[in-house]
């Protein structure tokens, strides 16, 4: 069966939800060679990867994931693609513990870095956390903080067996597609950045496949997969089943754009201190780009009306010096016993 699904994507036919399902599951449970896994993955991007394809393969994820029920549902995860190349600070990390200080619950899914300087992960990790992946633990951060990190290689154990494949063809496959859409505590609401354009209809549709809520796919112009502040984002918002594209700038929030310099951080270290300052009220580009995303969160988890009632409420939480108490609180109940 796998060679005739592997005949029909090397002849640039498009799989259906049944051919995808079976090729992903044989796939993630030991049952197709290295050779062919890598047919696979280099045919389906020769061929281009369609929201079918990707929505049958994040279904057999999900059932995969080691999964368990946190919450009541309304969480949200700020979980991207990543792979823009860009090393900018750990915006979704950053916004996410401004959205919980407002009350959202977070159940962020992510990993180390990759094609960055800092993943979530590494971040987290900077900043004295424990990421470990006991669940009794896990639950018992979630009810105390409201946040809780879900650390992917832990939840994703069947990835072990694409993993050789995707090492040896170094370039981006339909699995780096396939995390924001697998959050293992099954969220419905989501602020998803994308590192390409084209991804956010796609996207967008894929969500909906899936029955998400409430979802803001985002892709900044400078190629960022984040809300940015050096110029316009693109925005896909799916909500009650419809989805609407506009843009949003800075300028509509009375912000200021700022150059890319002013986002980078080079290390894990870096990125914490730029993110310690920004929520001890130092205002700066940092401030501004993770009051943007963290707006963005609050609107998506009901906390606002809107992504601008949204952004002032992240400002105040910065301000105050809750957004920084969320994150010690974070930090200090991951490693308690």
């Amino acid at each position: 069966m796998i060679e005739t699904i592997l005949k029909k994507l090397e002849a640039k036919r498009d799989l259906n939800s049944e051919e995808m399902q079976f090729a992903v599951e044989s796939i993630m449970t030991g049952m197709v060679d290295d050779s062919d896994i890598e047919k696979f993955l280099l045919a389906l991007n020769e061929k281009g990867i369609k929201e079918v394809e990707i929505t049958a393969a994040a279904q057999v994820m999900k059932e995969k994931s080691l999964r368990f029920n946190l919450g009541d549902g309304s969480h949200i995860d700020t979980c991207g693609t990543g792979g823009t190349g860009l090393h900018t600070f750990n915006c979704s990390t950053a916004s996410s513990f401004v959205a919980a200080a407002g009350g959202a619950q977070i159940t962020k899914h992510g990993n180390k870095a990759i094609s960055s300087k800092s993943g979530s992960a590494d971040f987290l990790t900077a900043a004295g956390a424990d990421i470990g992946h006991d669940r009794e633990k896990l639950e018992i951060v979630f009810l105390k903080v409201g946040f809780v990190f879900l650390f992917a290689p832990l939840h994703h154990q069947s990835m072990k067996y694409v993993m050789p494949a995707r090492q040896r063809i170094a370039q981006k496959t339909i699995f780096n597609l396939l995390g924001p859409h697998t959050n293992p505590c099954g969220a419905k609401r989501q602020v998803l950045g994308v590192y390409d354009k084209k991804l956010l209809k796609t996207f967008s549709e894929v969500s909906k496949n899936l029955h998400m809520e409430h979802v803001l796919i985002v892709h900044g112009d400078d190629g960022l997969d984040e809300i940015t502040i050096t110029g316009s984002t693109t925005i896909s918002e799916l909500k009650n089943y419809k989805i609407n594209q506009y843009k949003i700038s800075p300028k509509d929030f009375g912000l200021s754009t700022a150059d890319f310099s002013e986002i980078s951080a080079q290390t894990p270290e870096e990125s914490l201190l730029l993110v310690r300052e920004a929520f001890a009220g130092e205002k700066s580009a940092i401030q501004d780009m993770i009051a943007l995303n963290a707006g963005a969160g609050l609107y998506v988890a009901r906390k606002t009306e809107s992504i601008a009632d949204g952004v002032e409420l992240a400002f105040d939480l910065m301000n105050s010096g809750k957004a920084a108490d969320k994150l010690a609180a974070y930090v200090r109940v991951s490693n308690s016993q």
